[in-house]
């Protein structure tokens, strides 16, 4: 597929296509009506297959600077400002800043579709299964922390 550009439907780069922020905010709100165990699980499920396809991208570099990769996939997605403190492949902590799911969905809830999408980075880039925890820092700060499973 050729690469193109639209300002109505979002940006397409290889098999990732990124959708404007309102679609995201749409999706937030139509998932209220299922129910929040529901809503989360779609939220982080959509995330999760974006991630994985975000790092077909990235599997060539390798995983020996982590750092690097996970940084540089992350800044195509745009989801907001990454920060890696913990690269053991056992135990991987991040930590984000201006999330623009927060700017969406308000920062008292879980950022689902944001633990998803790096969930499915790393498990693409690292080929394991990995478990997320998100800690809320701050009102405009989340920490995760993945696990191997």
């Amino acid at each position: 597929m050729d690469d193109f550009y639209d300002t109505d439907v979002g940006v397409q780069t290889s098999d990732i296509l990124v959708l404007p922020s309102t679609f995201l905010g749409t999706l937030w709100k139509e998932l209220q009506s299922v129910g929040s165990d529901k809503a989360r699980s779609i939220l982080f499920n959509c995330g999760h297959t974006v991630g994985k396809s975000l790092s077909a991208n990235y599997i060539e570099m390798g995983t020996e600077d982590l750092d690097m990769v996970l940084n540089q996939a992350w800044a195509e997605a745009g989801l907001g400002h990454l920060f890696v403190l913990d690269t053991n492949e056992e135990h991987i902590v991040v930590k984000l800043e201006n999330l623009l799911e927060i700017g969406i969905i308000g920062s008292e809830h879980n950022c689902d579709f944001t633990g998803g999408c790096l969930t499915g980075v790393l498990e693409g880039l690292l080929q394991q299964p990995y478990s997320v925890v998100e800690e809320m820092v701050g009102e405009e700060t989340r920490l995760f922390k993945f696990d191997k499973k």
